[in-house]
């Protein structure tokens, strides 16, 4: 079988993204996502959820860096349809913002 060419076809490579959309309406039953952005992230075919632990940093480097103003967010962690839109997600975060720092929830008062 010398100098035959043998195709090999490649199964297509599954894209993965960092994502981030401002949460309107939150809590509401008229709650929707706006997305903001997706950034594209090379994985390790073997580990993809390696990168979990990076997305919460990512999400907020990026509010902080942007300017974003008070509101919920919604960071994702997912692959990417044909379109470059998250699709299938990894990982997710909310994230609520005053505009410059995380909102954390405020503790009950000891004895109630």
């Amino acid at each position: 079988m010398a100098g035959r060419l043998r195709l090999i076809e490649q199964e297509p490579q599954v894209r993965h993204a960092f994502s981030l959309s401002r949460v309107v309406d939150a809590g509401t039953c008229d709650e929707w996502h706006d997305l903001l952005g997706v950034l594209r992230v090379p994985v390790d075919r073997l580990a993809p959820d390696k990168l979990c632990d990076q997305l919460r940093p990512w999400a907020l480097a990026t509010l902080a860096a942007g300017g974003y103003g008070f509101g919920r967010y919604y960071a994702c962690y997912s692959t990417l349809d044909e379109d470059d839109e998250p699709d299938k997600a990894i990982a997710d975060e909310d994230i609520d913002w005053s505009g410059t720092a995380v909102l954390i929830p405020a503790e009950p008062p000891v004895g109630r």
